[in-house]
């Protein structure tokens, strides 16, 4: 499996998909630091913004206006990360590189999980690219601020664990779409169908005042929750470990189906 990293590896770095990637994720910095950081100075005088019971307090307080300013857009990633997942894996099959493998006599599992490992570790690194420069971006451009409060590094590892589990998730799903119906259209209609339409719904049920069975429903989003994770202080612990437990179910059945569909899957 090692040799099968080494050359997906090689191949990414050689290939566009990375940097694709990159570019979409320095647009997304941008952004996030501007469009975010002016919302959270505008509640410095209008009060509080509140999206599916988390608030978000004004100001431009260096490294604390920062996490908020990133995580506030955090649910984008999600789709960044379809990209990504499809970028690396989906010309696996349209240029014959999995039949070649397979009739070298590499094993199935070995493939979809060696995909597995390399999509988790570019899911990592992206989030790490997003969170780190977009809070260094945002300190450069409206300062440090007074020193961060008691308890925010470690909150802030804490919600950052959560989110790349939750990312996590959403690659092992993408990778099961992938390998089971090698088309991308098919891939992203439904990861959208999963993913985007839950979270529209939630927001509309958040705007028409259910906002306990909105709260109560963002809990099993993956797309919903991963926003709500960065303001992990304001969760309660059975939130955090509901979330939790539907990213871990995520990871365990979309490998499971995935593995299996593509062990039973005739190559061409």
């Amino acid at each position: 499996m090692r040799n099968l990293i080494r050359a997906d590896v090689y191949k990414i770095a050689r290939g566009k998909a990375l940097y694709i990637t990159l570019a979409v994720l320095l647009v997304m910095i941008i952004m996030a630091v501007t469009v975010n950081a002016s919302l959270i100075t505008m509640t410095n005088e209008d009060g509080i913004v509140a999206p599916l019971g988390i608030e978000i307090h004004g100001g431009t307080d260096g490294f604390v206006s920062a996490v908020d300013a990133m995580f506030m857009s955090m649910e984008q990633l999600m789709f960044v990360l379809l990209a990504l997942v499809m970028l690396t894996t989906i010309p696996i099959f349209s240029n014959g590189t999995v039949k070649n493998d397979i009739a070298r006599g590499v094993s199935r599992t070995k493939l979809y999980l060696s995909k597995w490992i390399v999509c988790s570790v570019l899911c990592i690194l992206m989030y790490l690219a997003y969170l780190g420069a977009g809070m260094l971006l945002y300190v450069i451009i409206n300062g440090l601020g007074s020193p961060a409060p008691a308890g925010f590094w470690t909150t802030l590892i804490q919600a950052a664990g959560a989110q790349i589990f939750i990312l996590l998730a959403a690659t092992s799903f993408g990778l099961f779409l992938v390998f089971t119906t090698k088309r991308s259209g098919m891939v992203i209609g439904i990861y959208i169908a999963f993913f985007l339409i839950p979270t529209m719904l939630l927001n509309l049920l958040a705007f028409s005042h259910n906002t306990d069975l909105a709260l109560t429903l963002a809990n099993f989003d993956l797309a919903t929750s991963l926003g709500r994770l960065g303001f992990f202080s304001q969760l309660e612990a059975r939130e955090i470990l509901t979330v939790l437990g539907v990213g871990a179910g995520y990871i365990l059945t979309s490998t499971a189906l995935g593995l299996t569909s593509f062990r039973k899957a005739e190559i061409k």
